[in-house]
This record gives structure tokens, C-alpha cells and sequence, in this order.
């Protein structure tokens, strides 16, 4: 009977193409807008997961995310540094000032600083030394920025991108160009700088820290030390996770978790209207081989498993194929600033939602022929 079953499925190429292309568009649909949406919200905590040696952030109770931040005294390190089983603690400062080339290019910088002592976790260089940071005025410009947009485009279209050596001027201070780095990029589309706290001062004016980034000694009790962080009530201590956590929070209450459900409904919507609706035109075509199969004594138990073989082939196929086409564009724009981030649990999620539109084409369908009487269509062949 499974064989029948496939034969009455591939026999009518059009419907059975078009059940395909129904799940191909949901699951194209319902992954793609996910995966996007983990991208944006990967980006969120991004200073986290890129600066992971730190298993503790202090900030103060009023910072939320990047773009809500309540400065801290710089003697606030001090404090940290006095709780017991603490090995070090650096500060980790994050500005937007304002920035401009050579060439005349204005835009508003995210501007990173670390440690100058430890220099924990500076970006991937791809061109430049580390240790050029301590010259006065050294920055390290994010690849992207370099050869976005703050490169230099003349009348005729030609490209200059920033290159080691350049001068700046950031907040009216000059800066000077020492290594070319590789990190994630930013929410925004702005460009991404990296100095030494040092220097961030220079460019700011201001001796306030944002973040202090601190490692526990080993076989400390984590707990135990964020209890002592935070019996100062002007601080609060988190571990990693909930750093990430607290920041990725505060960008879903943006209101754009609405925005991509809406996009995954709609993903919804078009697999039970376009899958369910042909699936259906073509059990109602076959129904005449159904009422055939019940006279000879098919069961419905039998029957159903031939449905459900016709919707498990489809949607398979849909799901390979919508899946596949997601992964390609998340290849395509791999090195470049478009957010996307694919888990293997993406790969579940998406599979339940083409299991609930499979379910429903098959119910949808199934209904109808346990209804029917093959004495009557018998009549009609």
C-alpha cells in the first residue's frame, strides 16, 4: 500500500510539486526570520561572548544594555578588587563618540577599551601589532568599518579603505590607526573601534568606567563572591550567563521578538493555506482509488498510513529544501554585516512547525475519505 500511496502522490506532478513548494516557502520563511532574529539578538550581549575570560561583570543597577549605560566612578575597581577570592578585575569601557577621517567621512564610532596592563581579549588582528595600542592615540579599527564605511569613495567609484598608519580624530582628539581587527559587528551599522582605557579618557574627557570585568580564583565559589559584590548596593555583580542574559532582555523588550513571530505566523499561515489546500485538491482527485481500496477491505487504519506516507515524503522534501536554502543565504552573506545565526536547535524548531502543518494537511484530508462511501463511487468508475 506504501507504494501505491507514492505512485498516487508522484502521478499527479503538479499537485505533488506544489505541496513541495508550499512547505519550501514555509520553512524558508519561518528559518530564515529565526535565524535573523538570532543574529540581532547574539549581537545584543556580543561584548560577552567575545570577552569570555571574565566569569563576573559589575555594573551599575541602571545599565541595561550597550545602548542604556550608567557610568561608574572609577574607584569602583578598587572595591572589586577587595572582595575576597577575586584574582583581578579590569575595567571595560564603551562609548559612542563621534568620528572623523581623513577624507572628510562623519560618523558616530561604538569605541571599546580594555585593560591597559592585561589588554583582555583585544579583537582578532589581522593586520598590526597589540602592543601599538600604547602609543598615544593607537586604535584598532574593526575590518568591516575599514572597508565599509569608512572607506573613501572617489568620483569614479574607486574604494579606499582605511589601512595602518591613518589618522583619525575622534571627539576632536587624534587617533592613529595601528591594527586592523576582525570582530562581530554591532547592532547599528556604525563603525567599531577598539583603545586602551587610557586613551578612551583622552577622547572622552571622562574618568568613568561603564563595565569592570572580573575573574574569580579557581575553586572560588562564584555565588559566594557576587554575594559580596553585591552588599554594595551602588553595584550589581552577574556571572557571565547573566550579563548576557540581562542585556539580550533588554533587547527583546524592543518589541522585535512581535515583529519576527509575526514573520513566523506568516510562515505558518502560507504552509496551511498553499500545502493544505493542493494536499487536499489531490486526496479529493485520488478518491476514487481510496473508495477502490475500501471495497477490496482496506481499513482506514490502512488508509490513514497512506496519507501520512504522502505527507511525510513532502514534507520532508520541503524541509530539506527550505533548510537548505536558508543555510546557502546564511553561507552567501557569511562576511558580511547581515545578522544570522543557525543552531542545531533551529533545525528542531523549524521541523515541529513543518511536523504542525503536516498534522494539519493530513487531518485536513484524512476527514474526507474516512467519510466516504465506496458503494457510490464504485458506481461512478
Amino acid at each position: 500500500m506504501i507504494s501505491i500511496a507514492l505512485k498516487m502522490l508522484i502521478g499527479n506532478r503538479a499537485s505533488f510539486i506544489g505541496v513541495i513548494f508550499g512547505i519550501f516557502l514555509a520553512t524558508l520563511l519561518i528559518s530564515q526570520q529565526a535565524a535573523i532574529f538570532l543574529g540581532l539578538l547574539s549581537r545584543s550581549y556580543r561584548m560577552v561572548t567575545e570577552i569570555s575570560v571574565p566569569n563576573i561583570w559589575v555594573i551599575d543597577p541602571g545599565t541595561q544594555g550597550e545602548d542604556l549605560i550608567r557610568a561608574m566612578p572609577k574607584d569602583y575597581i578598587k572595591y572589586v578588587k577587595s572582595i575576597p577570592n577575586i584574582e583581578w578585575a579590569v575595567p571595560i569601557n564603551y562609548l559612542q563618540l563621534p568620528l572623523t577621517t581623513s577624507s572628510g567621512i562623519f560618523k558616530i564610532a561604538e569605541v571599546y577599551a580594555i585593560d591597559d596592563e592585561k589588554l583582555i581579549e583585544p579583537p582578532k588582528l589581522l593586520e598590526g601589532n597589540i602592543q601599538d595600542l600604547h602609543r598615544d592615540g593607537g586604535i584598532i579599527v574593526d575590518f568591516n568599518s575599514a572597508e565599509g564605511i569608512l572607506a573613501t569613495i572617489l568620483p569614479d567609484g574607486t574604494k579606499i579603505p582605511l589601512k595602518l598608519g591613518d589618522m583619525l580624530e575622534i571627539n576632536g582628539h587624534r587617533a592613529v590607526i595601528v591594527g586592523i581587527g576582525k570582530t562581530n559587528p554591532g547592532f547599528f551599522p556604525q563603525p567599531i573601534i577598539f583603545t586602551l582605557n587610557s586613551q578612551i579618557q583622552k577622547f572622552s574627557g571622562s574618568s568613568h568606567i561603564q563595565y569592570i570585568a572580573a575573574k574569580t580564583r579557581k575553586g572560588a565559589n562564584v555565588d559566594k563572591v557576587l554575594h559580596q559584590i553585591n552588599s554594595y548596593s551602588n553595584v550589581l555583580g552577574l556571572t557571565r550567563d547573566q550579563m548576557a542574559w540581562r542585556m539580550a532582555n533588554h533587547f527583546l523588550k524592543t518589541g522585535i521578538l512581535i515583529n519576527f513571530g509575526i514573520s513566523v505566523a506568516l510562515g505558518l499561515i502560507i504552509g496551511f493555506s498553499i500545502t493544505g489546500q493542493i494536499f487536499y485538491i489531490m486526496t479529493i482527485h485520488n478518491l476514487s482509488y481510496y473508495a477502490l481500496i475500501k471495497a477490496l477491505g482496506g481499513t482506514e487504519k490502512m488508509i490513514l498510513y497512506m496519507i501520512l506516507t504522502q505527507a511525510a515524503v513532502v514534507g520532508i522534501i520541503g524541509y530539506i529544501l527550505g533548510t537548505g536554502a536558508t543555510l546557502l543565504w546564511g553561507y552567501a552573506i557569511k562576511n558580511t554585516t547581515l545578522a544570522f545565526e543557525f543552531p542545531w536547535q533551529l533545525l528542531v524548531f523549524t521541523g515541529l512547525f513543518v511536523l504542525i502543518i503536516c498534522c494539519f494537511t493530513v487531518c485536513l484530508s484524512v476527514q474526507k475519505v474516512f467519510k466516504l462511501d465506496p458503494q457510490i463511487l464504485m458506481m461512478n468508475l
